[in-house]
C-alpha cells in the first residue's frame, strides 16, 4: 500500500476509535449508547460498501482502459511486423528476379 492510503487508513481507524471511545464514556444510558454504536456502525458500514464499489468500478474501467490500449499497440506491432515482411518478401523477390 501507499504511505497515503496507510495514512488515511490510521486516520479512519483512529476516528472511528476516538468516537466509539465517546460513545462508550458518555453520560448516556447502556440502551442509548448500543442504539447510537448499532446506528452509527450500520451507516460506517454502508458509506464502506460504497467506497470499494466505486474503487471497483473505477479500477475495472481502469484496467478494461488499459487492456485496450495493449491491444492497440499489440495490432500495431504485428501490421508493421507484417509489412516489413511483406517488403522483405518483395526486395528478395525483385534480387532474384535479376538476370
Amino acid at each position: 500500500m501507499s504511505r497515503n492510503t496507510n495514512t488515511l487508513m490510521a486516520f479512519v481507524l483512529g476516528a472511528a476509535v476516538g468516537g466509539i471511545t465517546a460513545l462508550l464514556l458518555a453520560p448516556d444510558k447502556g440502551e442509548v449508547t448500543r442504539r447510537r454504536l448499532r446506528d452509527g456502525s450500520g451507516r460506517g458500514l454502508r458509506r464502506g460498501r460504497d467506497a470499494v464499489s466505486h474503487a471497483a468500478s473505477s479500477l475495472e474501467e481502469d484496467a478494461r482502459e488499459k487492456g485496450q490500449a495493449v491491444s492497440d499497440a499489440v495490432h500495431q506491432r504485428v501490421n508493421a511486423a507484417g509489412e516489413a515482411v511483406a517488403a522483405a518478401r518483395g526486395a528478395y523477390r525483385r534480387e532474384m528476379d535479376k538476370p
